[in-house]
């Protein structure tokens, strides 16, 4: 029987790997995001001056925004940046997170007790407002090196839930007869992760790596409704008028820019970034599910 899931995952993550990596060289994308401030446009055979919002055409397929930026080409560029970001975070969650479960997985001592207390501590509100509170304490926000304490904060969020997690795998492993014997035979602990532990639960691993992707970049998006972005510089938006200002291309910030135009009645601005979000996200939840059936046909 064929894997559904898996193919579709795979088909849509390597095409969005392509938009990423190759998008932006693309003939008919605008790597430099250029502003068009005017065009010349016939209407009943006159031409006029129009000014952006520019309407879909054959020039920009999904037409351009109030500065007259092409929203196909603010997609494509901003896809590297946004998927990058994502890996990072998941990256950086399981990276402190394995090793942690794996020392904590006789549910005793130092470690059992703070991926206890992490998991309590951050499981009693929604992510997003967790993770917006932290990074909006005063001396992240003035942070010089702000980008790379998002990471670890967003990251760190839910270490706790995935500690726990591999807590629960490894505890279940160390019962069997075969961990009680090498743990009898003296084997460390390190060679105990590199011969079991990790090759064993790495299937169920890589598929919560996948879905963590998912909600990491739904927690992305979230915090830009409520204007939190990973980098900011304060910048002068007006005369005598200071503001933090994300200057970063991602579709998270895309969708934080146009947040107050679906009350403008310019739904199509949210709509897009939107979508690219959803398709990836999509795209991370089929290639969970289509690795979780690999694996247990294998199994």
């Amino acid at each position: 029987m064929k894997n559904i899931p898996l193919w579709l995952g795979g088909t849509l993550l390597a095409f969005l790997v392509f938009v990423a990596f190759v998008g932006p060289h693309l003939p008919f994308i605008d790597a430099d995001l250029s502003k068009e401030r005017s065009r010349w446009v016939m209407k009943n055979g006159e031409e006029k001056l129009v000014l952006p919002a520019f309407k879909p055409s054959s020039k920009n397929l999904l037409g351009t925004d109030k500065e007259g930026v092409d929203n196909l080409s603010r997609l494509v560029v901003g896809a590297k940046e946004t998927i990058l970001f994502v890996l990072a975070i998941a990256a950086v969650r399981y990276i402190i997170a394995i090793p942690l479960g794996i020392m904590a997985r006789r549910k005793t001592g130092f470690c059992h007790r703070l991926i206890t207390f992490w998991n309590q501590l951050f499981s009693y509100m929604p992510p997003v407002f967790a993770s917006a509170l932290l990074l909006a304490l005063p001396f992240l926000l003035f942070a010089q090196h702000r980008l790379a304490w998002a990471i670890l904060i967003l990251a760190s969020v839910e270490v706790g839930r995935v500690a726990v997690t591999v807590q629960e795998q490894a505890y279940k492993m160390s019962r069997e007869p075969y961990m009680e014997a090498s743990t009898a035979l003296g084997l460390r602990t390190r060679t105990l992760t590199k011969n079991y532990y990790v090759p064993i639960m790495f299937p169920e691993m890589i598929v919560n790596f996948c879905l963590d992707m998912g909600k990491v970049l739904l927690l992305l998006g979230q915090l830009a409704i409520v204007n939190i972005f990973l980098g900011h510089e304060w910048k002068e938006v007006d005369y005598y008028t200071m503001e933090f200002v994300e200057t970063g291309l991602n579709w998270a910030t895309i969708l934080a820019r146009h947040r107050t135009d679906i009350f403008l009645g310019k739904f199509e601005y949210v709509f897009y970034p939107a979508c690219a979000m959803m398709i990836a996200i999509v795209t991370f939840n089929l290639l969970a599910e289509g690795l979780r059936r690999r694996f247990q046909v294998r199994g």
